[in-house]
């Protein structure tokens, strides 16, 4: 069964398909819809995401990981993610990131929470423009690189899950 993100992510995508032979402009709503759908697919993995560390994967769980997900704002969702979008961590998360025995050393971003934080915070934006921005043009292939974007970045920070490259992704730098 799919998860929440990837129905939205296929909606998305659904709402920039052509039908064979169409030709012409997608409509803009159309367009639009499919930016702000990317961004929310992106938005509620990251939900999911937060649930699963903070209470847990199991089942019975489900209900306490949504609740704890309507406590996260979007503000906190970029504020958090702006702090890992460079190669090195801010400071101010650097321990908790780094190794509980180097506190003071610089900590490298881990390639895959990099790209999701750049694909977030550019998702983000675009969201903002598509749903409130009328001024702002957008088009089908804006539409369409945003929807591969999140479709890339979800699946590569679903591909380095595992504890042995979190580790080894992970590291203090002198």
């Amino acid at each position: 069964m799919p998860t929440y993100d990837e129905e939205l992510l296929d909606a998305a995508r659904r709402l920039i398909a052509r039908r064979a032979g169409q030709r012409g402009r997608l409509p803009v709503a159309r367009v639009r819809r499919s930016i702000s759908t990317s961004y929310y697919a992106l938005f509620h993995f990251i939900l999911d995401e937060v649930g699963q560390r903070v209470v847990g994967t199991h089942n019975d769980l489900r209900v306490r990981r949504r609740i704890i997900s309507r406590t996260v704002a979007h503000a906190d969702v970029k504020s958090a993610l702006d702090k890992v979008r460079g190669t090195m961590v801010d400071p101010s998360v650097a321990a908790f990131l780094g190794s509980p025995t180097a506190a003071n050393d610089a900590v490298a971003t881990p390639r895959f929470v990099r790209d999701l934080a750049r694909a977030f915070l550019d998702a983000q934006a675009k969201r903002h423009d598509a749903d409130y921005d009328m001024n702002k043009k957008l088009g089908e292939a804006d539409a369409r690189l945003l929807h591969s974007r999140v479709r890339d970045v979800v699946r590569l920070w679903r591909a380095s899950q595992t504890a042995a490259e979190r580790e080894a992704s992970t590291h203090s730098v002198s």
